[in-house]
């Protein structure tokens, strides 16, 4: 039986919506709310992912533009050639409302809008948690919109941009 403290159901009624609306535009299409693993599947995937001894990693910094290149397109397949693992979108809601899983890292809409959430913050991680990516986006101090991008794991951590 999946029995919520009072607080974690308010916190996830809350953003629900807003979360929702990030994956949908991620996924391409509608998400939704049964869609999403439960809160207690959430909490021991963070619990396994957090014990990996892996610790493989690169990062970069671009232009946030940038990810709509040609080179970007074909970093994503480099990555989903080396793990072609379903992917659990991770954004900061995911906590409060569970983690949708898709086929795999190439089915991800990238061409989204730097304000797809006010966090700056997406991470993309393999259904096996081996793999991971990390995208980080911000302003600069001389205004740019950026991203970094981190791949960690035992296959995307030696991939570099």
């Amino acid at each position: 039986m999946n029995m919520l403290p009072s607080s974690d159901k308010l916190r996830q009624k809350l953003v629900l919506k807003e979360y929702l609306r990030e994956l949908s535009t991620l996924a391409g299409r509608f998400v939704y709310a049964d869609e999403l693993s439960s809160l207690e599947q959430v909490i021991l995937m963070r619990e396994k992912a957090q014990q990996s001894e892996i610790k493989e990693s690169m990062s970069t910094e671009m232009l946030f533009l940038d990810r709509n290149s040609k080179r970007f397109k074909e970093f994503v397949e480099k990555l989903t050639i080396a793990n072609s693992s379903s992917i659990y979108i991770w954004t900061p809601r995911t906590i409060d409302c569970g983690a949708l899983l898709l086929p795999s890292l190439s089915a991800i809409k990238f061409d989204f809008d730097f304000t797809l959430n006010k966090e700056g913050i997406l991470v993309f991680a393999t259904s096996d948690l081996v793999d991971s990516l990390l995208l980080d986006f911000y302003i600069s101090p001389m205004g740019d919109q950026r991203l970094k991008i981190e791949t960690k794991g035992k296959s995307w951590g030696r991939i570099s941009y």
